[in-house]
């Protein structure tokens, strides 16, 4: 679906620093309470929708446990590629979702911080791996539903992914240029996703930050 995702893009300059570093996706945050949050229904989301689909980058909508009628609405106005399920959302959604033509699906699996089993994976990806569900590996952030920069045991991911390699899934969870070519040499990650790692401060993108991020990543996501 993507290689490099920066999510909580506020402004047109970050989507064109997004699009200049060689990432290929954005994530619209669409969380009232968040501190990247746009409003789907203002002129800003369509001005930065508009902007990423003339550069060719993924649009993705995040949502938090929002109804379904709210994310078919926001996908037909702004024209998403992609849907990301990031709140407690049941299972049963998805059938909605596919029934009203949102086909790609981005689910965000919560993993606590620290160690892991891979028994602890498996118990909250099941649910949604037979769905054909994209899944997001991020790091539990409670109410604030993701953000937190907190990292994942990414030695345990690998594990995981070792064993179920015809699962879709990319590796979230307090990314940054300076951890970034670790976790994906560790975890096995096809694919990464940040939001502040790439903030100067909370909720404000850096250019240069995202660029570092993505130059890092790339070279470390190509086979060697």
């Amino acid at each position: 679906m993507f290689h490099i995702k920066i999510c909580g893009v506020q402004e047109v300059a970050d989507i064109e620093a997004v699009f200049a570093s060689g990432a290929d996706a954005i994530g619209l945050n669409f969380y009232p309470p968040s501190c990247r949050y746009i409003d789907p229904e203002q002129i800003l989301a369509q001005r930065l929708a508009s902007k990423a689909g003339e550069l060719g980058l993924t649009r993705i909508g995040v949502f938090v446990n929002c109804p379904v009628e709210v994310m078919l609405r926001a996908s037909e106005r702004l024209e998403l590629e992609a849907v990301q399920l990031h709140g407690d959302e049941q299972s049963s959604i998805v059938s909605s979702l596919h029934d009203n033509g949102i086909t790609k699906l981005i689910r965000a699996i919560k993993l606590p911080v620290g160690p892991l089993t891979i028994e602890a994976i498996e118990n909250r990806v099941n649910p949604w791996n037979s769905l054909g569900t994209h899944l997001l590996l991020d790091a539990d952030g409670g109410k604030s539903h993701g953000g937190s920069g907190k990292t994942l045991d990414w030695d345990t991911i690998r594990q995981w992914s070792d064993h179920h390699g015809d699962v879709s899934w990319t590796l979230a969870g307090g990314l940054n240029p300076g951890n970034v070519a670790a976790a994906i040499t560790k975890s096995g990650a096809g694919s990464v996703d940040t939001a502040s790692g790439v903030e100067a401060d909370r909720g404000t993108k850096s250019g240069t930050l995202i660029s570092q991020f993505s130059e890092i990543a790339l070279a470390s996501l190509r086979p060697s």
